[in-house]
């Protein structure tokens, strides 16, 4: 078995990343809670994360693309027309069908994006 070099940098994962409301394509680094890339930073839930592609390298910026809805499972955005987030994140079909367990004012938001 070889030994990495210290110059070496490790082999990255890459994950492909597809929101299923609005069809953004990406490629993200990593996927959970604690990207291993950023400085301190800690997710409230497992999201689709990259580099950010725009800040210098080594800094620790990354860009958050979405994660999995907490019902069906299915990828979406961030994008406040694809996903919402009220202490999990939802896809906006599930959160639409679960309207009434939300309150008054997560109600409001999704009646609004309804009328969109």
């Amino acid at each position: 078995m070889e030994a990495s070099t210290p110059n070496e940098e490790p082999v990255q994962i890459i994950y492909d990343f597809k929101c299923t409301s609005c069809g953004i394509d990406e490629k993200t680094h990593y996927k959970g809670t604690n990207p291993p890339f950023s400085r301190n930073i800690v997710l409230k839930y497992p999201s689709y994360v990259m580099k950010d592609p725009f800040s210098p390298p080594g800094k620790g910026e990354i860009l958050v693309l979405g994660s999995d809805c907490t019902i069906c499972g299915q990828t979406v955005c961030i994008n406040k027309e694809c996903s919402l987030f009220y202490k999990k994140n939802y896809c906006l079909d599930c959160a639409k069908n679960l309207i009434e367990t939300f309150p008054v004012e997560i109600k409001n938001k999704l009646v609004q994006i309804k009328k969109k």
